[in-house]
């Protein structure tokens, strides 16, 4: 029991570590810890995707850096994001592999049942946050929030919550991954009682959502819908169509008991949530017919650099060096300033590798497949509004929920998935597919 909650006590802080120097944060030290651990314990699995991955991680950093040498310029962002990027993976397949080692056959549910426990225990926080002036002060003293969010004055009278993190659309879009797990989180318990309070956590989620973003929100409007037709498509061929009739009803039922949920705590909020959470979450749907002021901004947002040399191999530029700013939040737009279209391959690369594992997992549990395709997803589209790939806490989640498919599929393939084994490090690559 007491290596269970410290194992999900590493996925919290592997999720929602904060920053402790302004180079280095929890997120970072765990990884370490847990790549050391993994190396002398032999809790490595890597598969020939694992590889491919760091592969490509590691050519982005050492790319990134060149880019910046070459322009004389000391802009090393994504030199960085995609070396702690790296370290942070190897600690996912470090973490995953723990999982396994503890749990055998049951490792891939305790995986995602600790992501959404570490996701609902945010939310909470968040909540906390957005009821106590002085808690949130507190932890943002503890965090350091005030020198790396943007201090526009929803996040400074507290009408924004960003919890633990540095980000405020990302963080929603971070809390609603929780809701697309929770079928699956549901699924694998075992008793009534733990499907009942798994769900509970569902309008948690949703109220950290609508405090931090109306991102998560958008996503979550989209993806509900495209979650459910597509598990039926899925299961066409295996089920009956009553069956298939009788799970989309409670899918339904399910849903609307949560929005039930959500609406009943809206009385208990402070007026601040009526006044300024629920107002501007009205203003998504001017946004899904694409019109308002968050369309007309992001629209003028897409451009090219002058030079084409710089669209192919970027300048480095992501606003923090000698270079003139670039007056744009869109993420693919300012990959392209910073490291090129080449760069930018290399930074989609592991996303592409993730989707495609992911699908070969559609033998094993459409459930899981889907939960993990719209994970992926939701990095991609949250890019188009600002720079969402391998941003440090959604990609905690990511790199955890890849390892944990990589080693699932591998043991499936090979049919031999024993209660404890131990693939030493050293025969890593004998072991790679």
């Amino acid at each position: 029991m007491l290596k269970s909650v410290l194992l999900a006590l590493t996925t919290f802080l592997f999720i929602f570590g904060w920053k402790v120097t302004p180079i280095a944060d929890i997120i970072l030290f765990i990884s370490a810890v847990l790549i050391l651990y993994s190396f002398f314990h032999g809790y490595v699995y890597a598969d020939r995707v694992s590889i491919q991955v760091i592969i490509c991680l590691g050519i982005l950093s050492i790319y990134s850096l060149v880019i910046v040498l070459l322009h004389g310029a000391l802009d090393v962002q994504v030199a960085m994001r995609s070396l702690r990027a790296l370290i942070n993976f190897l600690g996912a397949m470090s973490l995953a592999g723990i999982y396994y080692e503890r749990f055998g056959r049951s490792f891939f549910n305790r995986v995602i049942r600790d992501i959404y426990l570490a996701l609902v225990a945010h939310a909470g926080i968040m909540l906390a946050m957005f009821y106590s002036t002085p808690f949130r002060e507190m932890i943002y003293q503890a965090t350091s929030a005030h020198d790396y969010v943007n201090l526009a004055s929803p996040f400074l009278d507290g009408l924004r919550i960003c919890g633990l993190t540095y980000g405020l659309s990302q963080t929603s879009v971070l809390q609603m991954l929780g809701l697309l797990m929770l079928p699956v989180v549901a699924g694998g318990c075992q008793t009534l009682i733990g499907k009942i309070l798994s769900i509970t956590g569902a309008p948690l989620l949703v109220l950290s959502i609508l405090i931090s973003g109306r991102s998560g929100l958008m996503m979550s409007l989209f993806f509900v819908p495209v979650y459910l037709i597509g598990l039926l498509l899925l299961k066409t061929a295996d089920h009956s169509p009553a069956k298939l009739a009788g799970k989309l009803m409670t899918n339904v039922l399910v849903i609307l008991v949560i929005c039930l949920l959500v609406w009943s705590s809206i009385g208990y909020l402070p007026q601040k949530f009526a006044e300024y959470s629920l107002n501007h979450a009205q203003e998504i749907f001017a946004a899904l017919q694409l019109y308002g002021p968050t369309v007309e901004n992001i629209s003028e947002m897409f451009f090219l650099p002058d030079s084409w040399l710089e669209v192919f191999f970027g300048s480095s530029n992501l606003n923090h060096g000698d270079f003139e700013s670039v007056q744009s939040d869109v993420g693919w737009v300012k990959t392209i300033f910073a490291v090129g279209l080449l760069g930018s391959l290399l930074m989609v690369a592991p996303y592409i590798l993730a989707l495609l594992q992911t699908w070969r997992c559609r033998f094993y549990s459409q459930e899981i497949t889907l939960m993990s395709l719209l994970v992926f997803v939701s990095a991609l589209l949250l890019n188009s509004k600002e720079m969402a790939l391998l941003t440090r806490n959604q990609w905690s989640v990511q790199s955890l929920l890849l390892s944990a498919i990589c080693i699932q599929l591998y043991f499936q393939t090979e049919q031999q998935l024993p209660a404890s084994r131990k693939v030493k490090t050293e025969a890593g690559s004998e072991r790679a597919r």
